[in-house]
């Protein structure tokens, strides 16, 4: 049976059991895009319809193929019918945060985090853009926060490893990438800033 098969056969099944109108052109960009055929997948998006679930699709492949703009354009149009949709406005900032818009990004993560103030992840990636823009004492409150929140989010840890290193706290920052390891050992990008950390610390030795 062939991928494409599969698909319909698992999207049918789920429009079914879940009592929700079967869209076609979804089915079909759906299919599309487990081909890597991208633009055919718009093409059917488009024509799905205002379903949320359509615009859904649409926006997450405008993201995945760089065409941020065009997703922008389409999350904020989910927002006109959902204006309190945390995942939209979840996405919204992470598109923001790939375009460098700032403080556009800021926004969104802080829309998200009033209406689900348990969100590590928009914690932690308002740190890196604090980070980024070299405000790195504010970068850590946010890390310390998401840590606060959930202990075992590895990649906080290894974040706020970086933000140490970059203030030349490097046994600190070593503490930090030890603690994302244990938590995640196939941390690979933490694995490369303890390398480099202990390297330091040994060079300093000398």
């Amino acid at each position: 049976m062939t991928t494409g098969r599969i698909v319909i056969i698992g999207v049918v099944f789920i429009f079914l059991i879940t009592g929700c109108n079967i869209n076609r052109h979804l089915i079909k960009g759906i299919i599309y895009e487990t081909e890597f055929q991208f633009d055919e997948a718009i093409k059917e998006y488009k024509k799905g319809g205002n379903s949320i679930a359509v615009l859904n699709k649409l926006a997450t492949l405008y993201n995945k193929t760089g065409k941020y703009a065009q997703a922008v354009e389409v999350l904020k149009g989910i927002l006109e019918i959902n204006k309190d949709n945390i995942e939209v406005h979840f996405d919204l900032a992470q598109t923001y945060y790939a375009m460098g818009l700032f403080d556009e990004a800021i926004k969104e993560y802080e829309i998200v985090l009033n209406l689900y103030p348990q969100s590590v992840v928009s914690l932690d990636n308002l740190g890196n853009i604090c980070f980024d823009q070299g405000k790195v004492d504010k970068a850590i409150e946010y890390y310390k926060r998401a840590i606060a929140i959930n202990p075992n989010f590895a990649p906080a840890y290894n974040d706020l490893g970086n933000a140490y290193h970059t203030q030349g706290k490097i046994e600190e920052a070593v503490t930090e990438y030890k603690k994302a390891l244990t938590l995640d050992v196939n941390f690979n990008l933490a694995k490369q800033n303890l390398s480099s950390a202990e390297e330091e610390l040994l060079k300093g030795g000398k």
